[in-house]
């Protein structure tokens, strides 16, 4: 998976602890650091290191190792529905936030894929597709908000804000959850496409 190193190359583990939320604190970005793991809850004796040489820390009490692309995963949450780290989310994200090329997925065509096979089935979408199908939705309007200028995106927080709420509330389990998540992701366009005029 190329892309995948590329990543694991060119985004700075440091970049990400200081983002994520919460950030991670360290020392130091030049020789290895000790750092408290951000994953085992209280960690009041610092048990994990960072190496810069490999762009990856290792926590010495979860007898774990990450690197830039399992600890964007992990950081945020991201899992598949079988529990192992969401990379493929990860890698879109991090494609974005750091404007890095991603030839080997085409996410928009596996969007309109997934959308056309749902929107035409005959039988019931279960709500792990459900869930998959609201996750492209979204991706799309994260895609879509990252291609605005950063200044006209700053401008744009409170009405981003106020759309991932409603975009939470939508009850996925309802009679009504595709016209509600397509009432959203019209309402999220015109957001976007407002600021870009």
């Amino acid at each position: 998976m190329q892309i995948y190193d590329e990543l694991k190359e060119q985004v700075s583990i440091y970049d990400l602890f200081e983002i994520a939320d919460p950030p991670t604190t360290f020392l130091t970005r030049v020789k290895p650091c000790q750092i408290s793991c951000p994953f085992h809850g209280q960690d009041t004796h610092p048990s994990a290191r960072v190496y810069p040489d490999t762009n990856s820390f290792r926590c010495f009490t979860c007898s774990k190792s990450w690197n830039a692309v399992t600890f964007w995963a992990e950081a945020n949450d991201w899992f598949t529905g079988t529990g192992t780290l969401d990379i493929g989310r990860a890698i879109q994200d991090l494609c974005l936030r750091f404007n890095i090329s991603d030839h080997t997925f085409d996410w928009e065509r596996k969007f309109h894929a997934l959308k056309v096979e749902l929107t035409n089935s005959e039988k019931e979408v279960s709500l792990e597709e459900r869930y998959k199908l609201s996750s492209y939705y979204s991706w799309n309007v994260s895609k879509l908000i990252h291609n605005i200028e950063d200044e006209d995106r700053k401008a744009l927080y409170p009405s981003v804000l106020a759309l991932w709420d409603d975009f939470v509330s939508i009850d996925l389990s309802t009679s009504t959850w595709q016209e509600d998540l397509t009432s959203w992701y019209q309402s999220a366009k015109v957001i976007v496409d407002a600021e870009k005029l």
